[in-house]
């Protein structure tokens, strides 16, 4: 059976301002629930939107509804009625994306080039009921190479190209790939204008770099500079050249188990982008600044309370009657007239308990 575990590694310097905008947002205490304000909207006649990321001792909370909201303005609970309070779909201001890095460094014989399409598309599947994938290949030659791009929706995805990429140099370039993977994600970025963007990069690797072409500083500054979620999948459980994965790794204890590592790696994908939540309503405030509490409470497979909660605050001038609280929100702020959800890749979280184990999901064919 495949064994999630964290990284232990350091929250990266050149992300320390984010997360220190994502969780320093009147989140509760650490080791419980975490409420994070990724973003807020308020617009006329009265709508107030709330982009969110909910975890739960750093595991994410999936599958709340907005009844699991409670809101608060200047103190005072709102009636869920009076408000029309609502979970609108994130995928109306989000540009969401997963990355997955394969290696085919070492010439893999047809059956492993088999086992290696099986486990992709196991992947693949898991994921594309809400996120776009794209599947890339690597070997000792610089540069990625294509393998599959997989839009959300996409039931019967094929990764049969990894029998037919042909390899000119059996090196391994893991760390150009990783490079090269993150600039892929930024380019995304750039080039997709939503105001949020949850982007993820996946890399299954085989073995420690061997190329040398991209030496371990630049490697660690780009993995320092980028906002983007980092995980990897190994075989076995001696794998320290996957130390660049920072939200963590899978390990699938053999070749014929990379499917199930696969799947299960997929399942911790979907959740780390299924834990944002946009939650909207109609606020009453027609004029001045209000102080916004935003409370959430989950009941845990034990049926045990757990609560956290963010603050923020809104302008409500010129707030009046007629809000449709399915208003898809705008995150503009005319104070500084920029679109401040652009560079906000809210996927990066500082990893927690090196020694946390994650069993895999309860469902999946592997389940039955």
């Amino acid at each position: 059976m495949p064994t999630f575990r964290r990284s232990g590694a350091r929250v990266p310097r050149g992300v320390a301002a984010v997360v220190a905008l994502f969780f320093g947002a009147g989140c509760g205490a650490f080791g419980g629930v975490r409420v994070e304000t990724v973003e807020h909207s308020e617009q006329k006649p009265s709508n107030v939107a709330v982009f969110v990321s909910v975890t739960d001792h750093g595991e994410p909370v999936t599958e709340l509804e907005a009844k699991s909201f409670r809101i608060y303005e200047d103190g005072q609970e709102l009636s869920p009625q009076l408000i029309e309070r609502t979970l609108l779909p994130r995928e109306t201001v989000t540009a969401e994306r997963v990355l997955l890095l394969v290696d085919l460094s070492g010439n893999p014989n047809a059956a492993q080039r088999d086992d290696y399409v099986a486990a992709v598309e196991a992947f693949v599947r898991k994921l594309t009921p809400s996120v776009a994938v794209s599947v890339r290949a690597f070997d000792g030659s610089p540069g990625l190479k294509a393998v599959g791009d997989y839009a959300r929706g996409t039931q019967t995805p094929s990764a049969a190209p990894l029998t037919k990429l042909t390899s000119r140099d059996a090196s391994r370039d893991l760390n150009g790939a990783i490079v090269a993977g993150l600039a892929e994600l930024d380019r995304d970025v750039q080039n997709d204008k939503k105001p949020i963007h949850v982007e993820t990069l996946v890399v299954f690797a085989r073995g420690a770099d061997l190329a040398g072409r991209t030496d371990a500083s630049k490697l660690d500054e780009a993995l320092d500079a980028t906002k983007h979620d980092v995980l990897a999948v190994g075989l076995g459980e001696d794998t320290p050249y996957l130390g660049f994965a920072r939200g963590g790794v899978v390990h699938a204890q053999s070749a014929d188990t990379l499917p199930i590592a696969f799947e299960e790696a997929g399942s911790r994908v979907a959740a780390l982008h299924a834990k944002f939540y946009l939650l909207a309503y109609c606020s009453p405030a027609r004029a001045g600044h209000r102080s916004v509490r935003l409370e959430v409470t989950r009941i845990d497979k034990d049926g045990k309370e757990h609560t956290g909660d963010t603050e923020l605050e809104i302008d409500a001038t010129g707030f009046g009657p007629g809000c449709r609280v399915d208003t898809t929100p705008r995150f503009e702020h005319p104070a500084d007239g920029e679109k401040h959800g652009i560079a906000a890749r809210v996927n990066q979280a500082p990893a927690t308990d090196p020694d946390a184990v994650v069993p895999p999901p309860s469902s999946g064919d592997y389940a039955k």
